[in-house]
């Protein structure tokens, strides 16, 4: 329970994720239905049709249990170091600042490439993407110098994890699951994550 009041936004943001897992199926082993992602994930188009929401609501859907069970396992250990050290309202400030300054910004350059029918390569334009990881990175980012500033603050595989794992995670999943959309998000967002570290006090 004191875990519980000691991260609020950590507990809330993946209480929020598992339920809307329950309710459209991943948490239960199927994947989520077409309708439900096409209305409520993002994509380039949706944000410049005026579907502002979807850039919330893609937070709390996952496509099916590996990515929810997935995105519990490493996203609530990494939040909950972030809450910790940042603070709740410092953390939820950069979590959603990042994903939605990342996200529309990803939305122009794409739109642009649309528009333009430039190719950047596999899985060219999404209709939809869904999930809290642009956020996420920004946290992780932002994280990462801060545990530089104060390494007592946590452990020395912590800190390695964050700077050595993180990054090739996300070449790995770059080489074997190529996706231009998430994968630029993910990196900017990561970038921008640590800019913020180094303009926080």
């Amino acid at each position: 329970m004191s875990w519980i009041i000691k991260h609020p936004f950590t507990t809330a943001l993946f209480l929020a994720i598992f339920i809307a897992g329950l309710l459209t199926g991943p948490a239960l082993g199927r994947e989520i239905p077409a309708s439900i992602q096409n209305t409520w994930g993002t994509g380039p188009q949706k944000i410049f049709e005026g579907k502002w929401w979807t850039i919330f609501t893609m937070v709390f859907l996952c496509n099916d249990a590996f990515m929810l069970y997935g995105v519990i396992l490493a996203g609530v250990p990494i939040m909950a170091m972030a809450e910790s050290r940042l603070g709740t309202i410092t953390t939820v400030a950069v979590y959603w600042g990042i994903q939605i300054v990342v996200w529309l910004l990803m939305a122009a350059i794409f739109r642009f490439l649309m528009l333009h029918d430039i190719d950047p390569g596999p899985k060219v334009y999404p209709m939809t993407d869904i999930g809290l990881s642009v956020g996420l990175f920004g946290v992780i980012g932002t994280l990462v110098v801060i545990l530089n500033r104060a390494p007592e603050t946590a452990r020395h595989w912590q800190t390695i994890a964050l700077e050595a794992g993180v990054p090739l995670y996300l070449i790995l999943k770059w080489i074997l699951m190529p996706e231009w959309l998430a994968d630029s998000g993910h990196w900017i967002a990561l970038f921008t994550g640590v800019l913020v570290g180094l303009l926080l006090k």
